[in-house]
């Protein structure tokens, strides 16, 4: 320590090189504040390349770990601190395993993340937090034949994010457990274009979000979207659709006060499509427009809303099965169509209401 410091503008250059058939091995190294450091750690032979442990602060790090042999490029328990302007970039493009673990970057850190997997194996990207006042790009693509997983990724606050999740392979695409917190510009797309199975489970959105979240499952199989809860005063315009021949499915939404929300749930496949459980807090200007135009059944059950919420509810079923709205109560100041059957609807005062019940199909309407 003493002989860094006393030499701080000594520029630092470590090449190290193995370009043998042996093994590589770069361990422990400890990297101090304010150094200059350009570390290229290349192993193009046809054996293993290892960088493990720790960047400290106020370093401008470029650390191009590259492995273009054969064999297996890991790259783990990297912390980047405070104050780094990094460019990590891992590339594997070999026809092994990329793995990168445990990355956690902290505050302040300009970062641009490209964790690219174009082999023909399995990309993982597990356990990466990332902290406040950070500008992230994280870019995950996958365009192998294999299976694409990013899970358990924590978004702190003021963070302008764009994560764009893409699995145009063959196989699944999984994104679970997204928290992201308040005072997020947040634009989310998460597609699947693929022909297996598209699933988001347990997404959580807290207070004064701007958010769009398009959820779109155009393949062939299964589009669940669980679990959804909307926090306060979040701008939210929730597109799930699913045009594709299987299941679409949106249970227990809640949606909390002070929220302008804009549902729309659209079926228009082949297959059944259902909304249950949906609670409209107070205060809500609220446009639910749950459309079926499939073959199947429509449903929208237990439905409760509150004082002072100006509603536009319409309720369509185009296709050929069977429209049921049951359980709506109305209270006193309703007007009301004598042709028109209402059963248990309450209304509570001072409520600006439109409900539109419309069945233009060939089957039977109750409400």
């Amino acid at each position: 320590m003493s002989s860094w410091n006393a030499e701080p503008a000594r520029h630092s250059k470590i090449i190290l090189e193995c370009r043998a058939s042996s093994t590589f091995e770069n361990k422990h190294t400890t990297l101090y504040a304010n150094a200059e450091l350009n570390v290229e750690l290349e192993c193009r032979a046809s054996s293993t390349l290892k960088h493990k442990h720790t960047l400290f602060a106020n370093a401008e790090l470029n650390v191009e770990l590259d492995c273009r042999a054969s064999s297996t490029f890991k790259q783990k328990c990297t912390t980047v601190y405070p104050n780094v302007e990094l460019n990590v970039e891992l590339e594997c493009r070999a026809s092994s395993t990329f793995e990168n673990k445990h990355t956690t970057l902290y505050a302040n850190a300009e970062l641009n993340v490209e964790l690219e997997c174009r082999a023909s194996s399995t990309f993982e990207n597990k356990h990466t937090t990332l902290y406040a006042n950070a500008e992230l790009n994280v870019e995950l693509e996958c365009r192998a034949s294999s299976t694409f997983e990013n899970k358990h990724t924590t978004l702190y606050a003021n963070a302008e994010l764009n994560v764009e999740l893409e699995c145009r392979a063959s196989s699944s695409f999984k994104n679970y457990c997204t928290t992201l917190y308040p005072n997020v510009d947040l634009n989310v797309e998460l597609e699947c274009r693929a022909s297996s199975t598209f699933k988001k489970y347990c997404s959580t959105l807290s207070p004064n979000v701007e958010l769009n979240v398009e959820l779109e499952c155009r393949a062939s199989s299964t589009f669940e979207n669980k679990h959804t809860t909307l926090y306060a005063n979040a701008e939210l315009n929730v597109e799930l659709k699913c045009r594709a021949s299987s299941t679409f499915e949106n249970k227990h939404t809640t949606l909390y006060a002070y929220a302008e929300l804009n549902v729309e749930l659209e079926c228009r496949a082949s297959s059944t499509s259902e909304n249950k459980h949906t609670t409209l807090f107070a205060n809500a200007e609220l446009n639910v427009e749950l459309e079926c135009r499939a073959s199947s059944t429509f449903k929208n059950y237990c439905t409760t809303l509150y004082p002072n919420v100006e509603l536009n509810v319409e309720l369509e079923c185009r296709a050929s099965s069977t429209f049921t709205k049951n359980c709506t109560t109305l209270s006193p100041n309703v007007q009301r169509i004598s042709s028109f059957k209402n059963y248990c609807t309450t209304l509570y005062p001072n409520v600006e209401l439109n409900v539109e019940l419309e069945c233009r199909a060939s089957s039977s309407f109750k409400n």
